[in-house]
Formats: C-alpha cells, structure tokens, sequence
C-alpha cells in the first residue's frame, strides 16, 4: 500500500480514516474514481472508535427541532440495517418517566410519535407505553422512587470501528489504496493548485508523496490543522465525551435506558459481560491525541447513574474508560457543547482542496455521497473518465448477507456442534464477520492451539489476531486489543496474559523479534495506563505517557 500511494496519482486522495473517510473512499472507488487514503494513525482511531456505538437518528435532536438531520439519520439508520445487518442491529431503548421530570410522559409521546413518522417505511417499529409494574419486572435496577411509567422504542446498535474498518476494506477491494500510520505533513502546489500531499510514516520516519487531482480532508478533530495549512481559520468547536465500563453485575440491564441528567441525555447500555454509561459533553481545546477519562468525568457519570439506579456504583466499579473527540461545526447560537448542532459541513478553500467536518457515525456514507457529488459536480474536469453514479446506498457491506438472521442462526449451530466451539465464541465470531467467518478461522492453518479463547471467559480467539495481521493491516498490540477487537473495554484486554498471549500471535504472524514484541506490550501497557488514568494509582504513569 505505501509503494503504491508514492507511486500513483489519484483522482482523489483522502486525508483521514475514520469513519467518513472510509465511506468517501468506498463511494468514490464504486464511481470509478482512483482513491488514495493516508491515516495518522490507526484507522478509527479518533472520534471513530469512541462513539456511544449508536445508529440512530438522535431523538433528543428533536428538541432543538433538527428535523432535518434527524430524517436523514433515521434514513440512513435503515440503509446500514440493511447494507450490514451483521454488525448493525435493532435494540430496544426505554425511556424512564420520574415525577418531576425534565419532560412529560405526554411530550415524550408526542416526541416518539413524530420520531417514527421521519423514519417512514424505514422505521424500527412503534413505541409502547411500559407499566412501573412491568418496569420493575422487566429492569429491576431502576430506581423504583419516583417512578411513573416508561416509553420502549426501537434504535440500533454498532461496533464502530468495525464498522468503519469494514467500509475501509470494501473500499481497497473496489481497487483503493490505503495505509494507516501516515502522516500528511505539508501540501505541494501546481498550477495554483494543491495536487500532492507530502506524508511522513510515523512507524519508520520515511517520507512519501500522495499526489491527487483533489485532495480531501475528512480528519475529524484534527481538521482546523489541516487547513491551517493552507491558511484557513478554525471552524470546529470540539467536546469531550467520556464513557464508562461496569461488570454487566454491578449494573444490569435488558434495555438501553435513557435519562435526563441536568440537561444531558445519558445512557447505560447493555454489552455482553458488561455494561457502559455515556456520555459527558464538555469544551475541549487541547490535542485530541491526549483526551483522556479523568476523575471528574468518571464521577459525573457514577453519580448521574446512582442517581437513577438502586446500585451505589464507586470508582473501583469502573473497569475502563474511553473518551473521544466531537469534530462539531461551531455555532454561535448554541451556548452549551450538548445545544452544537450534529449536522456537518462541507468547506472550500485553497483550490483543490475540499474539507468535511461535523455530522455523526449514523450519516457518513450520506455525508461522503454529498462531498463526492459535489467534487464531481466542480473538479470532474479533471478526471479521466466521467465516474458513475452514488451506488453505495444499494452495495452489502463485506460480511453481510440479506437474511442475517437465519444465516446466523445455521452459522452459530454449525461453530457449537461442528467445530465444538463455546456458543458465546461462535456468536461473536458471526456477528463480527458475518459471512467472513470462515475465512478467519482459516487463518489458524495447521495450529489448532489458536482456536483457542484469548483468554478464559473471552468470546474472542487468537485465530482472530492471526487474521488481523494477515488481512486487516494490524500495526500495533493496540491495533487489535482496542480496535480489531473489544478486548481492550469489554474483555480482559487489560490484563497482562492476554496481551502477551495476543503480542505471541502477532510477532509471528508480523515477524516481531523479541525486541519488537517486548516493546510493543509496553507500549500497550502505556497505552492501557491512559484508559485508566482516572484512577490515582496510575494517573502518574498516563500522564507521563502524554
């Protein structure tokens, strides 16, 4: 991939590969178009691997009357139930009604009702109205005090860096070159024009040049940079968001439930062995390579949880932490992070350069069809060949299969009783991969020891480690405890034997002497101290990390 981005010049080349970078260089690789990617890091690595891992059309949008981003989401929420049903799945959310409220057990009907009509024929299904009586029986962890009724509808759910992982891989199928730990680091102009971007890998220090007839920047937080470069002003207003995990016994769940927390819509959520809160949302003006969970963001969500659970959830609770970057658009008229609109824009500056920030996981393929509409529209001149039309509204994503439901279910008895695999591994296995999981378990070759869990009570197999070295462009130990894999928030990612069990399977698999691997696994220690700084006893060594 790094031989051919210096080599070529591309129709488009794309600086960033999150999640809307991904699907800008899966649309215009299906038009026709030669497409060069270039991440800094890892792909999904900012704002793409620390959502709340909704698709959703933003229910509480509907209250600063977003209609129009709220419809368009709900849209798209429908396309990628469809385009990937493997890894995008309907889950049930609830609504507590306390007396005394923020809102009305009626305006939160009224919301719901005008929510389903946006979604149209795309809709999930309708709300229903939940007795206490019913509540109690069915979320015994609800704070009972207070309680009057609640409203259960229908969003989905997602992994977010698999997702955007699998766009990328769809894209470098249709022919897209990409690589990740690319820096781009200056602009070359020709003809008054921007046609190349001078890169630095990160990992050797080697330098490049990726030279394209237009040049994008889908860089998430990191955008205002970009387009310094060129001179441009700022236009983002970046917030922090901070979740946290819990054992799924310190607090249980059936249901996502919602809740207002002094003007903030919050929510638990169920994932396995485990269970997350989120999120805050605060101003953030440093490096988003050095946001991080701290105490104060670990004790507004402990205590906005104990506030509407009968569970005393402490700090010692909480099993890790993520926290993100949001690449919002500024607006003058929002006076606080949670009023900032979610809709994006797309901006022109130096010529051929365009740039596209703002808008949320739910609407990157939307957001990538208008930015490349519109550079066609205004740069096709500049193009071998007229490219085709949008298609990637109609395309299954890699893994996908039309009725997942019933392939899954074949899929999974055949992992249990063919293979003798865990139901748990087996499940994870094809809700990860879908109609791919067969290749992954290929990667174990004549070494059946990495069928094996990474570690007991771990869904995931080092098989699994195996193939993202082979196939998913795994750099790093972190690479793959955080992104690859949930190992690293929802499994035992942290504990020292498995990632040594994990950084066995990837020096052999990448050729990592004892050196190398030694010093990734500090690294990933490093990296493990940062997802836990909150906690006192390691805040020292994350902050030196920093």
């Amino acid at each position: 991939m790094i031989e051919y981005l210096g080599r070529e010049t591309f129709d488009l080349v794309v600086i960033g590969g999150g999640i809307t970078g991904a699907w800008i260089a899966l649309d215009a690789a299906m038009r026709g178009l030669s497409v060069g990617l270039v991440e800094q890091g890892d792909f999904a690595s900012g704002s793409s691997s620390r959502s709340s891992r909704f698709v959703h059309g933003g229910l509480r949008y509907l209250r600063y009357r977003h209609f129009s981003l709220v419809r368009e989401s709900l849209r798209e929420r429908g396309v990628l139930l469809r385009l990937a049903p493997h890894l995008v799945r309907p889950f049930p959310f609830l609504l507590p009604v306390y007396k005394g409220g923020r809102d009305s057990a009626l305006l939160l009907r009224i919301g719901l009702t005008g929510y389903e009509l946006l979604a149209g024929t795309l809709g999930i299904g309708r709300h229903r109205v939940r007795s206490k009586k019913d509540l109690m029986r069915e979320e015994p962890a609800l704070r009972a005090d207070g309680l009057q009724i609640g409203l259960q509808y229908y969003d989905a759910v997602t992994n977010d860096a698999r997702l955007t992982l699998t766009v990328l891989l769809g894209a470098i199928a249709r022919g897209a070159a990409a690589a990740n730990y690319v820096q781009a680091v200056s602009w070359e102009k020709a003809g008054g024009r921007v046609a190349a971007v001078n890169c630095r890998e990160v990992t050797t220090g080697a330098e490049l040049t990726v030279r394209g007839r237009v040049i994008i920047c889908a860089a998430g937080p990191w955008t205002d940079e970009l387009r310094a470069m060129s001179g441009a002003s700022s236009i983002l207003r970046p917030t922090k968001g901070v979740h946290i995990v819990v054992a799924r016994e310190s607090l249980h769940t059936e249901s996502i439930i919602a809740f207002d927390w002094h003007g903030r819509s919050l929510f638990v959520v169920p994932a396995g062995r485990h269970t997350y809160v989120g999120t805050t949302d605060t101003d953030w003006r440093g490096d988003p390579n050095g946001v991080v969970a701290a105490a104060g963001d670990v004790a507004y969500l402990i205590e906005a949880a104990n506030a509407f659970f009968n569970r005393r959830l402490t700090a010692t609770d909480v099993t890790a932490a993520w926290a993100g970057v949001r690449p919002l658009v500024a607006d003058e008229g929002s006076p606080t992070p949670s009023d900032v609109s979610r809709d994006y824009e797309i901006l022109e500056g130096t010529p051929g350069v365009y740039a596209i920030c703002g808008g949320k996981l739910t609407n990157g393929r939307s957001m990538a069809e208008a930015l490349v509409d519109r550079v066609i529209e205004r740069e096709g001149r500049y193009f071998a060949a007229k490219p085709a039309r949008c298609r990637t509204g109609n395309v299954l994503l890699q893994g996908a299969i039309a009725d997942f439901g019933r392939y899954r279910k074949r899929a999974v008895a055949d992992l249990v009783e063919g293979w003798g695999m865990p139901e748990e591994s087996a499940a994870h296995l094809v809700d990860t991969y879908g109609t791919q999981h067969a290749r992954v378990l290929g990667a174990a070759g004549p070494d059946p020891s990495l069928l094996a869990s990474v570690d007991d009570g771990s869904p995931e197999l080092l098989v699994e480690a195996a193939h993202a070295a082979a196939h998913e462009m795994v750099v790093t130990l972190e690479d793959f405890m955080r992104r690859r894999s949930d190992l690293m928030f929802f499994g035992s990612g942290l504990d020292a034997g498995a990632a040594s069990r994990v950084a066995g399977v990837l020096a052999h698999s990448l050729g990592w002497d004892d050196a190398e691997k030694h010093r990734q696994t500090a690294a990933y220690q490093l990296a493990a101290a940062r997802v836990m700084a909150f906690r006192p006893e390691v805040s020292e060594v994350a902050t030196q990390d920093r």
